[in-house]
């Protein structure tokens, strides 16, 4: 060790003991009487601002002024990055800065601690060490540090040593994982910001200095705030539970004059706690400086120093020389090693390149192979791997690619290569009366001054194969193996071909839209599985009986279309008869051979020159609807200019008024009493929905339903109906009340439907029991085992279930057992005809003692006169709703405003 580095190493030993034996000659200052002649700087951590600190520190600076005569010292205030680069220039005599601050400067160049300042503690207690408290909420459950895991904990800034270093140091000692079981949290300055991190709840504790914190506390005594486990150091007087450190040096650089230096630590140590300079500095002394070891720990441990050049080289520059003549040994070894092993590895790479599943060559640039590996084989004209070598490609391999020459021409092959780095190029290849579908990809190489083709093959008929079959499946039925819908309305939209099959030029042609009646009903009688047979019968039966040139498709359950060319002794009226003749003269061959199909046919003309073709399909399925509506089992062509278009153009002006009603926040909700006949029973709302135009006057939504369910609106539509009568039942007072909320059948149909009201009602506070949902019997037949799983999950959660429109449709008796509701309404058009047809009556009373002996209480509908109540009443229904009792009033329910933008863009609402 050098006589320098020793000295060093002595030097703040020797500072000691002189400012020992100097604390005499300290104490009876001398008066100075000459001016100073040179001027000390001291650099002061300015951490409150800088004209704060030179209020603080100047009357130190003239303290030690006075006392060292030849010398005036100048407080120097600086920001933290400032300080370190005045220290780092040399500008600065002495320092005054915070502990971490002071151990990192020492790291960086020579500078030693003279003096630690001692404050003013709790009570006037003399402190010259600082410590941290971790702290939360009173009554968070922590009752330890190690309770912290997984908690979010703030501090002011990953390098505050109260406000941050030193929580994390006590969490360390007691187990946690710092790095991954804490988030941490940083506020900044003032440390006000930590305490309302934690009291606003964004972390779960916090980190500042015990002397802060118990000021605070004695400040704000209601905050419910408290530390963590036991937070006391034996003789610290503020509630700690971290590890304590010493308090602010007072530190030399090695620019102060050494004879000033001793001076300055005795003087220091030496000042009454009743001069000027203590008074101002807000300090109770200062005393020996302290082991500042322990803070350089703690920054070695939490902020390690960034790796630099210079860093590198002061701590190992001794090891630098000895690797670098290591390192230039082992090259000269490891070039001779290399040599050997580029050898072997050539070897090695030939081996792999020979058994590569996937065919690759390398030739020249006139396309002879250079090498070539065993995968190749299957595709070329030689039947050893050591027989391609030296071979033309072109005489090896019998290969066709698209665009080019018949011939296999290597150099046009090759010259598609060479814009690019790598080129694929899909051909074919003939072996032994066996053809490959193959994928090239040639790259150009350079090696060794000579141009080379790297060629590898893959052989991607299957995958060729498969991508057919994948095309055929998204193109075609998989019921009957005809086109489906999106293969029919590309064929439309593609240009309409020129001639038919038999080579006559095609002028119009027909579109036909074929919907099988009565369809469901026989899928109802019979099975599922003959349904699917009758389907995929006809649709052979079609196959065989249409020419040759039609276009046929799947277009939706029960429904077909027919595209065939329209030759100029036929019109598309007749074409459609024949199709629907075709329907009649289907059988099954089987038991059912008996089963005669009959169909609702819609037809439309296409013109050769109509560049909307697809847009007829639509023209066609509406002439199909109105062949059903007069009845089935006929043939309408479509017509511009008959109803048929004005019943369009209605659907699409309701449509459009229905977006603009849910847009425009024009939902509402109204409600209907239901009155029990006898008393005490209670009465029941049952809601009805009501859309506003744009005049704001009230519109009845039958008109709308239709479109809304033909959009997949009405789903949103009941979801938005059930989300706001609870909102509306949770604010209604106790009593004998229930309310009914009616369900579409498309509604019934949807599978999400049930977990959506499940969530609904978990989250309310109704009593479920109040709750009734309705569904029509036509919704209930449509799916009859969705149905009934919707309801059986509803009875569960302790709703009640209600079937309208009962004995309006064509539901059994049978079907009524099966769902066994709670509630049967009996359909209104019966009440109505009560009085003048006896066999509404016999019905009505037959649906009366069905439900009495199920315990289902019965509903009469419209009931609107005196004479129809007397009626109902006489034959033992249980409830009757009409306007004869009560009209339709506001619910006082609206949509919100985001939830009607969803429903206006289509969004399915959860």
């Amino acid at each position: 060790m050098t006589f320098s580095a020793r000295w060093l190493s002595l030097r703040p030993l020797v500072i000691r003991l002189s400012a020992l034996m100097l604390l005499v000659v300290a104490a009876f200052p001398l008066r100075v009487n000459a001016e100073a002649t040179q001027t000390l700087t001291i650099g002061v951590l300015a951490y409150a601002g800088k004209d704060q600190a030179l209020d603080r520190w100047q009357e130190t600076a003239d303290y030690l002024t006075a006392h060292n005569a030849g010398y005036r010292f100048e407080i120097k205030p600086l920001f933290l990055s400032e300080l370190r680069n005045a220290f780092m220039e040399g500008r600065l005599d002495f320092v005054l800065t915070q502990s971490l601050q002071y151990s990192e400067l020492a790291r960086l160049d020579e500078i030693w601690p003279l003096a630690t300042l001692v404050v003013h503690g709790d009570q006037g207690l003399p402190l010259e060490r600082l410590g941290a408290v971790i702290f939360a909420r009173q009554g968070a459950g922590f009752d330890s540090v190690d309770d912290l895991v997984g908690a979010r904990v703030a501090g002011s800034s990953p390098n505050a040593l109260g406000g941050w270093l030193l929580g994390m140091q006590a969490l360390d000692s007691a187990g946690v994982d710092v790095e991954h079981e804490i988030t941490p949290i940083f506020t900044g300055l003032p440390l006000e910001g930590v305490i309302d991190a934690v009291l606003d709840g964004r972390a779960h504790a916090g980190v500042v200095r015990s002397s802060f914190f118990h000021e605070y506390l004695e400040q704000f005594p209601d905050t419910r705030l408290e530390p963590v486990g036991q937070p006391r150091h034996e003789g610290f007087p503020y509630p700690t539970n971290t590890p304590l450190v010493p308090e602010w040096p007072f530190a030399a650089t090695g620019r102060a004059p050494e004879e000033v230096v001793h001076r300055v630590a005795a003087q220091l140590i030496a000042m009454p706690a009743t001069s000027d300079a203590a008074r101002e500095g807000r300090v109770a002394g200062w005393k020996t400086p302290l082991d500042y070891s322990v803070v350089d720990r703690l920054r070695d441990k939490w902020l390690p120093s960034p790796l630099t050049p210079q860093t590198l080289l002061s701590h190992y520059g001794q090891y630098f020389v000895g690797v670098l003549a290591l390192v230039l040994g082992l090259f000269a070894w490891q070039a001779r090693r290399a040599t050997r092993r580029i050898r072997a590895e050539k070897k090695r790479l030939r081996r792999a390149f020979s058994g590569l599943h996937t065919g690759a060559l390398l030739t020249d640039a006139q396309g002879r192979i250079l090498l070539a590996n065993r995968a190749v084989l299957p595709f070329a004209c030689v039947e050893r791997e050591e027989d391609l070598v030296g071979n033309l490609f072109c005489e090896t391999f019998r290969m066709r690619v698209d665009g080019l020459s018949a011939d296999c021409a290597f150099t046009d092959l090759v010259d598609t290569v060479e814009s690019r780095e790598t080129r694929s190029v899909d051909g074919t290849i003939e072996r032994d009366h066996e053809r490959f579908d193959v994928n090239l990809k040639l790259s150009r190489l350079e090696a060794e001054g000579e141009n080379q083709v790297l060629v590898s093959m893959l052989d991607v008929t299957e995958l060729r194969s498969a991508h057919a079959l994948l095309t055929y499946r998204a193109t075609h039925d998989r019921l009957t193996g005809i086109l489906n819908r999106e293969a029919m309305e590309e064929f439309l939209s593609q240009a309409m071909p020129g001639r038919s099959a038999s080579g006559e030029p095609i002028h119009a042609s027909c579109l036909i839209w074929t919907d099988l009646d009565e369809f469901r009903l026989l899928n109802e009688i019979g099975t599922r599985d003959l349904g699917d047979r009758i389907l995929a019968s006809l649709a052979s039966h079609f196959s065989l009986e249409l020419p040759s040139d039609a276009v046929l498709a799947r277009m939706g359950v029960d429904e077909f279309a027919i595209w065939m060319p329209l030759t100029s002794r036929d019109t598309c009226t007749l074409v459609a008869r024949q199709v629907l003749e075709i329907i009649h003269g289907f059988r099954l061959p089987d038991d059912h051979g008996h089963l005669q199909l009959k169909a609702s046919v819609g037809v439309t003309r296409i013109d050769s020159d109509d560049l909307l073709a697809s847009r007829r399909l639509e023209d066609a399925e509406r002439a199909s609807q109105s062949a059903h509506r007069l009845g089935g089992d006929r043939v309408v062509q479509f017509s511009g200019d008959d109803m048929e278009m004005m019943e369009r153009e209605q659907q699409i002006e309701r449509y459009n008024a229905l977006r603009s009603a849910i847009a425009e926040d024009r939902l509402s909700l109204a409600s209907q009493r239901i009155e029990s006949v006898g008393a005490g029973d209670g009465v029941i709302h049952e809601v009805l929905l009501r859309i506003a135009d744009g005049d704001g006057q009230l519109r009845f939504p039958k008109e709308f339903i239709e479109i809304a369910e033909k959009h997949q609106a009405m789903q949103d539509i009941d979801r938005w109906v059930i989300h706001h009568v609870l909102e509306w039942a949770e604010n209604q007072p106790a009593g004998r009340w229930s309310i009914s909320i009616n369900l579409s059948a498309h509604t019934v149909q949807d599978p999400e439907m049930l977990d959506f009201i499940r969530y609904r009602l978990r989250e309310t506070s109704v009593d479920l029991s109040r709750l009734i949902f309705e569904i029509t019997e036509t919704a209930a037949i449509l799916n009859l085992d969705q149905a009934e799983r919707l309801i059986h999950a509803m009875r569960e959660m302790g709703c009640r279930f209600a079937l309208d429109d009962f004995g309006g449709g064509f539901l059994s008796f049978e079907f009524l057992r099966r769902l066994r509701p709670d509630i049967v309404k009996i359909d209104g058009k019966l009440i109505e005809d009560l009085p003048a047809d006896p066999v509404a009556a016999v019905i009505v009373d037959a649906i009366v003692q069905v439900c009495r002996v199920m315990e289902a209480a019965t509903v009469a509908e419209w009931v609107e006169a005196d004479a129809q109540y007397r009626q109902v009443a006489d034959m033992g229904v249980d409830y009757v709703q009409g306007f004869l009792l009560h009209r339709p009033e506001p619910l006082q329910v609206r949509v919100d405003g985001a939830m009607a933008d969803r429903l206006a863009a289509g969004d399915r609402i959860r």
